[in-house]
């Protein structure tokens, strides 16, 4: 029975029972006002359901995106060689430094020169690492020295062309990289120079550029 009907039922019983018309009315209220809160109820319980549905579905979603976004990290492969307890190829994480790959190969081995290998530099896939001996690195470094003495045998800071490296000769007025190789393959082939005029010699060198370098270069 629709609620009209239900409401026409009960007027029609109220006119047969002679029910005063201000009680007939008050009952039609309420009966209107208990239809009217059933109705609200049951909307309001539909939407808190959809409403929850919906953000259940977000969050889902959320966690679907966070998921797909957040790649495995991938491995790299390195290959440590020289003086440590066991060289060979090692398999590291993503992002490992080289001192990750030393401890992996067993660490340093007795003759190792550690400070060799910059320990916190951070490893890229395919790449080798290699621990100078201890005894090779020490002479190294002398050979580096004795060739920067000999770039300033005068003391008094000039470069000696003679021994200078290509890198060495750059340092001075109006010498580039390409300069600097001419002056190198000179020296090779004319057992080096007599004096600083003979880099005129040199092609690309004239007597105007030497003029703007004479106090920054000697010969020995």
């Amino acid at each position: 029975m629709s609620f009209q009907e239900y409401a026409e039922s009960a007027v029609a019983k109220a006119h047969g029972g002679h029910m005063s018309r201000p009680v007939l009315i008050g009952i039609i209220a309420v009966v209107i006002l208990c239809a009217l809160s059933i109705a609200f109820f049951v909307t309001d319980a539909k939407g808190a359901d959809i409403q929850i549905e919906k953000a259940q579905a977000e969050e889902g979603q959320q966690e679907s995106d966070s998921g797909a976004s957040e790649a495995p990290p991938q491995d790299i492969y390195v290959h440590v060689a020289g003086c440590v307890a066991a060289p060979g190829m090692y398999q590291l994480s993503s992002g490992a430094r080289v001192a990750e790959a030393i401890q992996a190969a067993g660490g340093f081995s007795e003759e190792a020169a550690s400070e060799s290998v910059n320990l916190a530099r951070t490893l890229q896939d395919g790449e080798q690492i290699v621990v100078a001996h201890a005894q090779a690195h020490a002479q190294d470094a002398q050979e580096s020295e004795s060739d920067g003495s000999a770039a300033q045998a005068s003391g008094d800071g000039r470069i000696n062309i003679n021994t200078a490296s290509v890198t060495e000769l750059t340092a001075i007025s109006g010498i580039g990289p390409a300069k600097a190789q001419k002056i190198v393959a000179y020296r090779e082939e004319h057992g080096g120079f007599k004096s600083v005029e003979d880099l005129c010699q040199v092609s690309g060198i004239g007597q105007k550029t030497l003029e703007a370098m004479r106090d920054e270069i000697c010969v020995g």
